[in-house]
């Protein structure tokens, strides 16, 4: 009887040794740009997760659903325990944000425009870019692993980590992205992407 259980964990162990361990690059920077090369294809895509947004003494959660086609993105929160849910649609030139209510109103920048309807301070237009594991165009500081993956960044007056890399699709993509400055901090954690342009 002792003879299965014995057979059964020597299975188990041979199964968990027979994964390759991950190789370093010889590059880390040359590994660095060609991730960008690739993600920079990357224009028509779909993430599903939970967001976080804490400004001074305030929290608030929800699941989040991005849609990104080129420009376009359409992005709903919705809050647990009918707390209320919104939806942004936008482009590179304006945004529109609904609420559950049937409100909306509509202006140029989509940070600029939670912040004035919630008090949220959320990079919207920069955080496009971030989900990716890439910097959004402009002056930044960048830190590297050893894998050739952002670790970490800053940009503007923002404070970018990124973690917990996964495979999607032959994409190496962060599950977390943690953003923070002095006056708001902003959790992703990201559970599913969808491509619908090949990378």
């Amino acid at each position: 009887m002792r003879l299965i259980p014995l057979l059964l964990l020597l299975l188990l162990l041979a199964g968990c040794s027979s994964a390759p361990p991950r190789q370093l690059p010889n590059d880390s920077q040359l590994a660095w740009q060609e991730r960008q090369y690739r993600l920079a294809s990357l224009t028509d895509w779909r993430l599903t997760g939970r967001l976080a947004i804490q400004s001074g003494h305030e929290a608030w959660h929800a699941r989040i659903s991005w849609a990104q086609d080129s420009q376009n993105y359409t992005i709903e929160l919705i809050a647990p325990l009918g707390q209320g849910s919104l939806r942004l649609d936008g482009d590179n030139r304006t945004v529109t944000l609904l609420t559950d209510k049937g409100e909306s109103v509509s202006a140029t920048d989509p940070g600029a425009l939670l912040q004035q309807q919630f008090g949220w301070r959320v990079p919207v237009a920069a955080l496009r870019y971030w989900v990716l594991g890439v910097p959004a165009p402009g002056a930044r500081q960048e830190q590297l692993d050893e894998y050739g993956r952002l670790s970490q960044l800053e940009q503007g007056e923002w404070k970018i980590q990124f973690l917990d890399y996964r495979q999607h699709q032959g994409l190496e993509l962060p599950g977390r992205v943690f953003v923070n400055n002095h006056q708001a901090k902003v959790k992703l954690v990201i559970s599913a992407w969808e491509f619908g342009t090949a990378p």
